[in-house]
């Protein structure tokens, strides 16, 4: 009968298996964006002994997790652990994140493979040859273009070994993890101070060295601070001088002025390189815990220059942060500039003409400027609120959300048809009330000019000026308060120039003088008025989703529509409008009209040339991804059928063979998210880019923040953004 072995033997048998390799085992998890698993420093662990274990994860590219502060937005990951009795599991042990700028966003956080290590204790009454199990609810959550909470149950199986065998175990196969790890925790700062200036909002933090001066090669430094919702992550401005570093940073809107500024500064080089030396050690980051000294103006020490960080060409930079204050001034201008869009300048364009008739009375001509000023400003403010309503209800909307309604579409075209036939001479709005109302409004000629100020929002609202995208996708992110407030500051713009041009007798004296030209100009306005209803039409069509052939029936019945206008219209303005009327009528309703535009109703996928990198693909999330991780940029047109400006840079711009050849050079993949309909995923878009209305262009660029262009887009420009790939 054979001999049972001895126990001796046996841990004889388990030190030699430990030495020779590390035994602890761990199933990996993977879900749709992150691999999981939980992995031990060494292959054993004695009773009572200290053992590093980590969660090391794996994003998929352009994936990212959070740090203990995630920044603007995010969670940092979770540990809920169930344990061996006796066991002990210390914190996480967070290595030093990364800047992620997401569109004026920046959250903190990890790319690429990380592992968060921690330190375990084993209990001590463990005896050689158990297994321990380890088991943890690991939570996180993981963002790109989106952001999705994911979760997984991990196992580790610990061996225990005797206390020598476990300290002379071979280093597991997840021990260079662990040693860019620790490479990566944070240090003390010694032989430095550090100090905060403190004015109202504005921090400057001061890293000096104690003695000596800072190298000339000193990398450039990211600094992390521990509190949550306390800095705003995106004001991160760093100088460089002789004595040291100086960054202003920014309190955040209403957060409470600390005693101390704590957290880390990271030196932006590789780990063994000469510019981890900076803090006088082998760590790349330090910890910091700076005193906050109120003065009156922060002062940047002597000598100190900026960082160079961002190189992308000044008239490009659209995706800035902005305050109150920018938002404000930034709508101010956006809403003066609306005036010259083309979907306001027929309206406006009526007003002058009726400003024109007014005779020299300063007291009437002062409440018509202040009921169309009035008339602005409380439609802009109405259009918010209703905006801001339906978002707290959960609504995806933005700016433009109601010509996403074909209803709403449908009754535009009719008023601005009905427009188009009183400008034309058909008949008089007077002569179609009761005479007690047409009375009642000849004796407030004001209630006319709030009127006026309502239309001409109305028809504001398809159009994105310059300076109007951060303004409103800031104003969209705050409280109501001050949300209402730029909004108020866009109807101030758009109103003033007009309310200006009436109260200044100078200015109004440069208008021609009352004649036979105001009959004719009257009815040439009506033709941009009946061309903003065929584009209404070519909307609703749209979002019918009406085919080419029910165009071409459409077009013939609004051809013999036009031919019996002709017959009841006299003169030859009033035939020569109808003219215009019927080719664009025709040009909508002819199936191939769109030929350079899109087989999918303008908006959605259109090619101008055989060549694949030439042909716009409809927006796709997963696809701007893989283009990403592929290295290779993506250019994204947010459109709607309904703006106007959208559609000029089309024609002007996108659709050239000269840009379209320059897409095709840069090797970029062209995408049109439409908005023509309400889209959540479009929404979400535009928000995390700062953006709350149409048009805006984005070139995505692989591992680089996202570049936004401005709302006019010229081929220079889009020129310009691709040199920068």
């Amino acid at each position: 009968m054979p001999q049972p072995f001895s126990p001796l033997f046996v841990a004889a048998l388990a030190s030699a298996t430990l030495l020779l390799g590390g035994a602890a085992h761990a199933a990996a998890v993977r879900t749709d964006h992150v691999t999981a698993e939980l992995v031990a420093e060494r292959g054993a662990v004695a009773a009572g002994q200290t053992l590093r274990i980590g969660l090391k994860l794996q994003h998929m590219p352009h994936w990212h997790t959070y740090w203990r502060n995630p920044g603007d937005s995010g969670l940092p990951t979770t540990l809920s652990w169930t344990l061996p009795p006796g066991s002990q599991m210390g914190e996480i042990e967070w290595p030093a994140p990364e800047r992620l700028p997401i569109g004026p966003l920046v959250n903190y956080g990890y790319e690429g493979d990380v592992l968060l290590p921690l330190q375990y204790t084993a209990p001590a009454d463990a005896r050689p040859g158990d297994t321990l199990r380890l088991q943890a609810q690991a939570r996180w959550l993981v963002c790109n273009d989106v952001c999705i909470p994911e979760q997984a149950t991990l196992d580790l199986q610990l061996p225990v070994a005797d206390a020598a065998a476990a300290g002379n175990a071979v280093p597991g196969a997840h021990a260079a993890l662990f040693a860019q790890a620790a490479a990566a925790q944070a240090g003390l700062l010694s032989a430095w101070t550090a100090e905060v200036q403190q004015s109202g909002r504005d921090l400057l933090l001061t890293l000096e060295p104690a003695a000596g001066d800072l190298r000339a090669d000193a990398p450039e430094v990211h600094v992390f601070p521990y509190a949550e919702q306390l800095l705003e992550p995106a004001s991160h401005a760093l100088y460089r001088g002789p004595r040291g570093y100086a960054l202003k940073l920014k309190l955040l809107e209403g957060a409470t002025v600390p005693a101390r500024l704590d957290g880390i500064a990271v030196a932006q080089a590789d780990p063994g390189a000469s510019g981890t030396a900076v803090w006088g050690g082998p760590q790349r980051s330090v910890e910091f815990s700076a005193p906050l000294r109120p003065v009156a103006t922060i002062t940047v020490p002597s000598g100190a220059r900026a960082a160079a960080e961002d190189r992308t060409p000044a008239s490009l930079r659209g995706s800035a942060p902005v305050g109150l204050l920018a938002a404000l001034g930034l709508a101010f201008l956006g809403g003066m500039l609306l005036n010259l869009m083309p979907c306001v300048f027929p309206v406006l364009s009526i007003k002058l003409l009726g400003l024109a008739r007014q005779e020299g009375d300063a007291r009437r001509l002062r409440m018509h400027a202040l009921a169309y000023g009035v008339g602005v400003l409380c439609s802009f403010v109405a259009l918010a609120a209703a905006l801001l309503a339906l978002r707290a209800a959960g609504s995806a909307v933005g700016w433009g959300f109601q010509l996403q309604e074909p209803g709403v579409v449908f009754a535009l075209a009719l008023l601005f048809f009905v427009l188009g036939l009183n400008l034309a001479g058909q008949f008089e709005f007077g002569l179609l009330m009761p005479q007690g109302l047409a009375q009642w409004r000849a004796q407030r000629p004001a209630v006319d000019a709030f009127g006026s100020g309502v239309l001409a929002v109305v028809a504001a609202s398809p159009c994105t000026a310059p300076f109007m995208g951060a303004a409103l996708g800031y104003a969209i992110a705050q409280p109501p308060a001050q949300a209402l407030g730029v909004f108020a500051a866009l109807g101030f713009g758009m109103a003033l120039p007009y309310v200006l041009l009436v109260l200044r007798p100078g200015w109004r004296a440069r208008l021609p003088r009352p004649g036979p030209w105001m009959l004719r100009l009257k009815q040439g306005l009506a033709f941009p008025m009946f061309a903003t209803v065929v584009w209404l039409l070519w909307v609703l069509g749209q979002q019918a989703g009406i085919d080419g052939s029910t165009r071409a029936l459409v077009a013939l019945v609004g051809l013999a529509f036009g031919l019996w206008l002709a017959s009841v219209w006299r003169g030859v303005a009033a035939r020569a409008g109808v003219t215009v009327l019927l080719v664009a009528v025709l040009a909508w309703g002819w199936p191939v009209s769109e030929r350079a535009a899109s087989p999918q109703a303008g908006n959605g996928t259109a090619s101008t040339s055989g060549s694949p990198h030439t042909a716009w693909q409809a927006y796709d999330e997963a696809a701007i991804d893989a283009h990403l991780a592929q290295g290779r940029a993506v250019f994204v047109d947010f459109t709607a059928a309904w703006c106007v400006s959208c559609q000029v840079n089309k024609r002007l711009v996108l659709h050239t063979d000269e840009t379209l050849q320059a897409f095709a050079r840069s090797n970029v993949a062209l995408m049109r998210a439409d908005w023509t309909h309400r889209d959540e995923r479009i929404t979400a878009a535009l928000g995390r880019l700062g953006r709350n209305g149409v048009p805006v262009y984005v070139l995505m660029r692989p591992g680089r923040e996202p570049l936004l262009l401005p709302e006019i887009l010229t081929g220079g420009l889009v020129r310009e953004a691709l040199s920068t790939l």
